[in-house]
């Protein structure tokens, strides 16, 4: 079964999607994501994110829609998720955030945060345990 570790900074986006009321349901996804991702080790509709300068992440990053069902907002315009997949055994989850987040939407700004993020040591392993609704 796959490992599953998520960098300290992708809760500080829950919360604060939370707090601006934008992608609600995140928090409530993520325990289902992360365990698809265990079983899976991908996501339906993952694609890998480009001009990633860092050797040791090209074609190991992807990106994923992450469908929130009580949001009217579909997979194309909704929330986003990108992991690194370091092999079959083991998955850095490096972002959450989506479209209405201009660090997404700038390919520069996303790839600096996500080499700036990978580069970063601050990842807390996926336990069953961790409650993403209580941030």
């Amino acid at each position: 079964m796959t490992s599953i570790s998520i960098h300290s900074r992708v809760f500080e986006d829950i919360k604060t999607y939370r707090k601006k009321n934008l992608y609600k349901g995140l928090g409530e996804e993520m325990s289902g994501i992360c365990r698809l991702l265990m079983q899976d080790a991908k996501l339906p509709g993952e694609r890998p994110v480009h001009y990633i300068k860092l050797v040791v992440l090209q074609n190991k990053t992807f990106h994923a829609g992450i469908n929130l069902p009580q949001e009217n907002v579909g997979k194309q315009k909704g929330a986003r998720i990108i992991y690194v997949k370091e092999d079959m055994d083991s998955i850095k989850i490096i972002y959450v955030g989506g479209h209405k987040d201009k660090r997404y939407n700038d390919s520069n700004l996303q790839v600096e945060l996500v080499e700036g993020r990978y580069l970063t040591e601050n990842y807390i392993q996926y336990t069953e345990g961790i409650n993403f609704d209580n941030l």
